[in-house]
């Protein structure tokens, strides 16, 4: 892992008997948000961040089609 802070959250984590996959998809997730985020760090964003990144993954979703 590159960065300190997935490290760190990895450790804590760890720490607290996390599964290993729960673990893996969390830091998929987080690496995403800071991604979309152009790499600014966690700490320096807010819910309005949350909510843009949220925004755009639900613009991937596709409604399921129901027939009777």
């Amino acid at each position: 892992m590159k960065s300190p802070f997935l490290t760190m959250i990895a450790e804590q984590m760890y720490l607290k008997r996390y599964a290993k996959s729960t673990i893996k998809a969390y830091l998929y997730w987080i690496a995403s948000f800071i991604r979309f985020n152009s790499m600014r760090h966690p700490t320096t964003m807010g819910d309005n961040e949350v909510g843009l990144f949220l925004a755009f993954l639900n613009s991937f979703s596709q409604p399921t089609k129901c027939c009777s």
